[in-house]
């Protein structure tokens, strides 16, 4: 990644924080103790993990984010959408070994990728932030 070393700092900050927040909640039960912890926690590993990458893809092919920020944060979402898929896949997965531990219905899903909708455009945002600060 080409981005600044501030920048790139950042983005471990996130990710560390995501990752610690992630094992938290399984050790201490915290998707059980707050209602609203699976929904910010979705919102959040969504954009903790597409933000990387997005500003990888600027840096190797995109050198949109000046030009159309509008279209590259649009494929940041897609990018973000596209990891909450892929997890809420492994939740069912996981039920299939462990029965009702991840999943808890359809709503539940539905509320999971709309949250992961919501980090992954933060993360285009943000994104596009970044890159402009560099230039």
């Amino acid at each position: 990644m080409h981005t600044s070393a501030r920048n790139r700092a950042i983005v471990w900050v996130f990710l560390a924080t995501a990752l610690l927040v992630n094992i938290a909640g399984y050790a201490w039960n915290l998707y059980d103790r707050f209602e609203w912890f699976d929904e910010v926690l979705h919102a959040y590993t969504t954009f903790a993990l597409t933000l990387p990458i997005v500003l990888l893809l600027y840096d190797v092919t995109l050198k949109g984010a000046q030009t159309h920020p509008v279209l590259f944060v649009l494929t940041a979402a897609s990018l973000g959408v596209s990891i909450g898929v892929l997890w809420e896949i492994a939740e069912w997965a996981y039920d299939q070994m462990v029965p009702e531990n991840a999943i808890l219905g359809k709503l539940d899903t539905i509320i999971d990728l709309a949250m992961d909708i919501l980090g992954s455009v933060i993360a285009g945002v943000a994104s596009v932030r970044m890159v402009k600060t560099e230039q």
